[in-house]
């Protein structure tokens, strides 16, 4: 699920959040963590060239979440799935803001880079390409990761059955979402955010469909970070996924204070930055405004 903003007083790195958000997918499978084993190696981008700002096409008239989802698995079904070498990065920058950020309410672009084996990632810092390496099991975990992405049902009743097997599985405890068919929606929505390149179309067009039959969903017209019309599709709680209106990419991830979900520390309570914001706030944001792969770090 979306993880709520820190509580005052954590620390945690832009990029670290990031690569929480990109990693977490909540599924007894473990279908999460790296895209480092992707298998579609096409360009993610926001609006023309990606940057904050640019044109966009209209956006689309918004009759119900099924007539959205449906339009989105069919554009999904029409993308390409060329196969990417393991020695290849792929490239991404990210525009952050919010409560929960390092950076608060100004807006901070940010470009990271991870190569496609799993074994190493790299981040600019202060206009220099720094290098991380992960450990070997990271790399394995890559490998498997792709194996269950690509064997994910693609009959959307199969995969529908899985999505709620896996929730059922899960303890109540540890739910992100009160209800069983929300914890279910932000699963299947997860799986599509969290691996932008990593699920064959074929799986990304049957989550979609699925997330069309799940009771509660919902969507509004809102504008991304990057100030662009998007699709809000959400089950409530705060949580929104957005959708670019023109070719139904999954290019943004927001909380949304709804009066309820303020994060609570057992040592100072209410973050008291949110006592005073009016229902509707957006207290976090991450959009992608550039997804690609390419040839090594530092290229775009």
């Amino acid at each position: 699920m979306f993880l709520p903003p820190p509580t005052a007083g954590d620390r945690e790195s832009p990029s670290r959040r990031r690569m929480r958000l990109w990693h977490r997918v909540r599924t007894a499978s473990a279908v999460a963590a790296v895209a480092a084993a992707a298998v579609t190696a096409g360009v993610l981008t926001v609006g023309a060239g990606g940057e904050p700002g640019a044109s966009r096409a209209p956006a689309v008239r918004l009759a119900s979440a099924s007539e959205v989802l449906g339009k989105a698995a069919q554009a999904a079904e029409t993308r390409p799935q060329p196969i990417p070498r393991p020695d290849q990065w792929l490239y991404e920058k990210t525009l952050e803001y919010g409560l929960g950020a390092e950076h608060g309410t100004q807006h901070v672009t940010s470009e990271h880079w991870r190569k496609l084996d799993g074994t190493k990632d790299a981040e600019l810092q202060k206009g220099k390409l720094v290098y991380f390496s992960s450990r070997a099991p990271v790399s394995r975990y890559a490998q498997k990761t792709y194996r269950a992405l690509a064997s994910l049902p693609t009959d959307p009743k199969a995969l529908r059955a899985k999505i709620y097997k896996d929730v059922d599985a899960e303890k109540r405890s540890d739910w992100r979402y009160p209800t069983r068919d929300g914890e279910a929606f932000g699963n299947a929505a997860q799986w599509i955010w969290s691996t932008p390149v990593g699920i064959p179309p074929n799986a990304q067009a049957a989550l979609y469909r699925v997330m069309a039959t799940i009771p509660g969903v919902k969507v509004e017209k809102v504008k991304d970070g990057a100030g662009r019309p998007a699709i809000a599709v959400t089950h409530g709680y705060g949580e929104q996924f957005l959708l670019d209106p023109a070719n139904y990419q999954m290019v943004g991830q927001r909380t949304v204070n709804n009066g309820h979900n303020a994060p609570i520390s057992k040592a100072n309570g209410v973050d008291p930055r949110w006592k005073k914001l009016p229902v509707g706030a957006v207290t976090y944001s991450l959009t992608r405004l550039t997804v690609k792969i390419v040839g090594r770090a530092g290229l775009r």
